[in-house]
């Protein structure tokens, strides 16, 4: 036996006797009354036998003897299944990221820094503290240029040009701080050298809150001219900028949509239409990112107003001028004495269009709907009835339903029993409880048992560590007047299935035990070791975190010590005080021994919050990928069938479905990870709320086979992404609006009509034309202002889409015409929201990017790689909230999927058409009043983490 393993076997010391069956072909069941036979295991010492293992088999010391029953089970492994010996934490693979090299991008002003001594940047800014923590960019060798610092006022600039983009913050020179290469540690791989944040460009004094600009005015159709805008001819016109990675796979894949129609083609970034069919993605971006770096694998598009006709050219004059009217300068006034004439010569032929420029909307009408269908089978469903065809779970509890639980055992399988009249290290009776059970009576005889807890890391499979085990197994029952006791590596079957049963029922022998023993050894060459740290070390495992916690409340836990081969007793412990002895996460670890011990009761959510939280910080040798949840199910009260083919995330969802844990699982995909790298069973909330204040409103259908699950009762709605659309809305009913609109509309007709029969009209008449019309025509851009201005309700309700970030004002403008304070920053929508409290004490959401360090994220993002956060905003029209965030790709859909804190948790995903998976990209915070103009949701496949594919670089355009 050269490979070391953990569990299984009959590993016995030298000189032990074993009473077994011989076998079951040639003798009678145990039960019919067959009569054992008694032999001498020789001594186990052999060269074979040099690998080390923790649980399994018949591991006594010399001169004990072994009653034991032979399993049916023809496959049978002479010492269990293999594992390595060296215990390694669990490891979590994240899915590969491939970025492309740096290329270098020359930042000038008109991409959006202004003034004289505009700092030039060879490559992307280096470190800023984003959402996900510091983002590590690339610089040139000897040189590190720093994030430029957040202006104050007076280095804000306020142009009001109508020319050329604006910015929101405009940097000096002088402010730019360099650092050499030897400020920073760089480590090299390939064409990537990753730099180690400097913690001081992430302190609070670094991002001081800034004044931002109310205009940030975009080039709009001026980009149909820029070399890197091609068109799309065909199904509708459009223009657009081509992707600057592709997929590297070249594979054909195959997609099924929800009307049945099959699409088969290469892999790219796609989206569901109204019509049901799959489109490639198209996201319209602010000009900033228009013009910078091409890093995305979908296309993109520029910003541009999509008002009616009739609204933008009556804000042509001013849409250039401060909102405020008092602030407008002398050259503002020139520009528009220059541009009104036009404007009243254009509105004369928009306004002689019939009917009304928005169409009503009905107080019943919804957000555009998310076509979606998941056609697959799930790996295990809820109800069996949607499970494969043909496929079945054995091994369990024939009346478990959908979700087969192993039985629970009253007896451990083995135990060893002790002649407390032997002196030699024998006397030990290793026997099959079953066949024990049949030759004495409980009434009559004790089976009381101790449970000796221990790891392999400090008692190893040598005959010298097994004699020491069993030497303190031994003393402890003696000393506690039990007849035997428990020890992993002789009680376990030698059967590879039983072994597995009997490790992963662990929790049930503690259960049933009169007390644990703790058995700690030094390492060979440290006999001086502390207790302390030999405890400590005992308390890292993860398998020994259920044996304290189950533990009898009313015996305290005794430690041993096997030190030179010889049994110590060190002192007797009790469970509580274990928290603050042996483990390093005192604060977690003792709610849950308060719990067991019935001093303080947790709710299901917390016990299973908790208990992950503790078993995933513990190390373990690698036994099955589901491990973790494993060892959990031993603390609940349902365990379902191990299954060897569970991932970890598939273990725990099929626990979550088998118990009634709080609908866990649906309350961790509504949360939004503080990182990237969170693992998916960690309960870190990016808006700190407790998992327990999630309120799901969806429920888990089935677990799929690629670490995803199947939600039923979703609302959702598809966002639009690929331009603004004009909204349709109602606004209140006047007097001044009804004058306003038949004299527009009577004064533009009878201007025309004036132009063609002016010849047959006499003088008078032509004038009293004219003083009835020019006044409206000369006040026409006022006047449609007037007309279309104003608060409005009833807005057709859309979820529109741009990458990157727009003040509020050009927001609006670019789907109304013009500003009227129709939108508003939300207030706690995203993790970027702020807000503040006015003279009057009500809630004002403000703009995000008065906070600085937000305004450096926005900047810096427009850099960021394949795989890294980038700025999306999302307008909601229905509720005329703005919503700043990040993400690593524009999501396609919103899902409301729990609510919390008087609003709905949102989860926005993209889509991987080639699986029909729906990835969380992140989660927003959205007002409840949505769910009523919210379509119900097919059931969806959603899994939590997007798998980063490899990319390549196309060629540029």
């Amino acid at each position: 036996m050269a490979q070391p393993r953990r569990h299984g076997g009959a590993r016995l010391p030298a000189n032990a006797v074993t009473t077994t069956y011989a076998s079951p072909a040639q003798v009678q069941s145990p039960y019919q009354g067959s009569s054992p036979a008694t032999t001498v295991s020789p001594a186990s010492s052999s060269p074979g036998h040099s690998g080390a293992r923790r649980h399994g088999g018949a591991r006594l010391p010399s001169g004990a003897s072994s009653t034991i029953a032979d399993s049916s089970n023809s496959q049978m492994t002479a010492g269990g299944r293999h594992v390595p010996t060296h215990d390694t934490p669990p490891s979590f693979s994240q899915a590969s990221t491939w970025q492309q090299s740096p290329v270098a991008y020359e930042k000038r002003p008109a991409d959006g820094f202004e003034g004289a001594n505009t700092a030039s940047f060879s490559q992307a800014p280096t470190v800023y503290s984003g959402p996900y923590g510091p983002n590590k960019a690339y610089a040139p060798s000897g040189l590190m240029i720093a994030p430029p610092p957040v202006p104050d006022e007076k280095t804000m600039t306020s142009t009001t040009s109508h020319k050329g983009s604006m910015s929101g913050i405009s940097v000096q020179t002088a402010e730019v701080p360099t650092y050499s290469a030897t400020d920073h540690v760089a480590a090299v791989s390939g064409s990537q050298v990753h730099l180690k944040e400097r913690p001081e460009l992430q302190t609070s004094s670094y991002h001081a809150p800034v004044m931002t600009r109310r205009r940030m005015h975009q080039k709009g159709y001026r980009n149909l001219f820029s070399q890197r805008t091609t068109f799309r001819w065909f199904k509708s016109f459009h223009t657009h900028q081509r992707p600057g990675l592709a997929y590297a796979s070249g594979r054909i894949h195959r997609h099924r949509d929800a009307v049945n129609r099959i699409f088969n083609g290469i892999e790219e970034d796609r989206f569901i239409a109204l019509d049901r069919h799959i489109e490639r993605m198209m996201v319209q971006c602010t000009d900033d990112i228009y013009e910078g770096p091409r890093n995305s694998t979908w296309r993109r598009t520029f910003v541009r107003n999509m008002a009616p006709w009739a609204i933008r050219i009556a804000n042509w004059p001013v849409n250039t001028t401060p909102i405020d009217a008092k602030h407008w300068s002398s050259e503002d006034w020139v520009w528009i004495v220059v541009k009104w004439p036009v404007s009243c010569f254009l509105l004369i032929f928009t306004l002689l269009k019939l009917g009304p420029l928005y169409d009503g909307v009905s107080p019943f009408s919804r957000y555009t709907n998310f076509p979606y269908r998941y056609w697959g089978y799930p790996k295990i469903a809820r109800n069996h009835l949607e499970n494969v065809p043909g496929k079945s779970v054995s091994g369990g509890d024939a009346n478990a339903g959908a979700h087969p639980v192993s039985e629970r055992p009253l007896y451990p399988r083995r135990l060893c029993f002790v002649d407390s009249a032997s002196k030699d290290g024998g006397g030990i009776h290793l026997y099959d409880v079953e066949l024990w059970l049949q030759q004495h009576n409980m009434i009559e005889h004790d089976m009381r048992f101790i449970v000796v807890a221990y790891t392999s890391t400090q008692f190893t499979d040598t005959d010298e560590d097994t004699e020491a085990l069993h030497a303190i197994a031994r003393e402890a029952a003696i000393q506690n007047k039990c007849p035997a006791y428990w020890v992993g590596s002789a009680c376990m079957s030698e059967d590879q299935v039983e072994l597995e049963q009997d490790v992963f029922r662990i929790s049930d022998v503690i259960r049933a035990a009169y007390t644990v023993v703790i058995a700690v050894k030094p390492q060979p060459g440290n006999q001086t070791a502390s207790i302390d740290g030999l405890l400590k070390d005992w308390g890292t495992r993860m398998w020994t975190l259920p044996e304290a916690l189950l533990a009898p409340k009313d015996k305290p836990i005794q430690i041993y010590n096997a030190r030179q081969g010889r049994p110590e007793f060190v002192k007797e412990l009790a469970k509580k005080d274990l928290a603050a002895l042996v483990w390093e996460d005192t604060s977690l670890t003792r709610q849950l021994v308060d719990h067991y011990e019935g001093n303080l009761t947790l709710s299901r959510l917390e016990l299973v919050i908790l208990a992950l939280k503790c078993l995933s910080q513990r190390r373990t040798s690698k036994y099955l990928d589901g491990d973790l949840a494993y060892v959990l199910m031993g603390l609940l009260r349902r365990r379902p069938v191990i299954d060897h083919t569970d991932s970890e995330f598939q273990a725990f969802a099929r626990l979550s479905l088998a118990n009634d844990s709080d609908n866990l699982l649906e309350r961790l995909i509504c949360i939004l990870p503080k990182s990237q790298t969170q693992p998916w069973y960690h309960a870190n909330d990016m808006y700190n709320v407790n998992l327990w204040d999630v309120q799901p409103t969806c429920q888990i259908a089935g677990v799929c086979e690629d670490d995803t699950v199947i939600l039923d009762g979703v609302r959702g709605a598809s966002i639009l992404w690929e331009s603004f659309l004009p909204v349709a809305h109602d606004t209140a009913w006047s007097w001044k609006r009804l004058f306003a609109k038949i004299w527009l509309r009577l004064s533009a007709l009878a201007l025309i009509i004036l132009v063609f029969l002016g010849r047959n009209l006499s003088g008078s008449i032509i004038a009293l034309y004219l003083f009835l019309t020019l006044p409206a025509i000369v006040a026409s851009p006022w006047l449609v202002r007037v007309l279309y201005g104003g608060k409005i309700w009833n807005a057709a309700p859309y979820l529109l889409g741009f990458e990157g970030y727009l003040d509020i004002v050009t927001i609006e403008t670019n789907i109304y015409g013009f500003y009227t304070g129709r939108l508003s920053w939300s207030a706690a929508g995203s993790h970027l929201s702020r807000h503040q409290m006015n003279e009057h004490g009500e809630c004002i959401g403000e703009d995000p990017t008065a906070d600085g360090s937000v305004a450096d994220m926005v900047k810096q993002a427009q850099y960021s790689k394949f795989g890294e956060p980038k700025v999306y905003t999302l307008v909601d029209t229905c509720n005329g909230l703005v919503t700043l965030y990040t993400a690593v790709r524009p999501p396609v859909a919103a899902l409301l999927c729990a609510q919390e804190g008087g609003m709905q948790r949102a989860v926005m995903v993209s889509l991987d058409w080639k699986t029909g998976t729906l990835y969380r990209e992140t989660v927003l915070r959205m007002p409840t009043v949505m769910l009523s103009r919210l379509w119900q949701i097919d059931r969806v496949k959603v899994g939590l983490k997007r798998p980063l594919e490899r990319t390549l670089q196309t060629e540029a355009v």
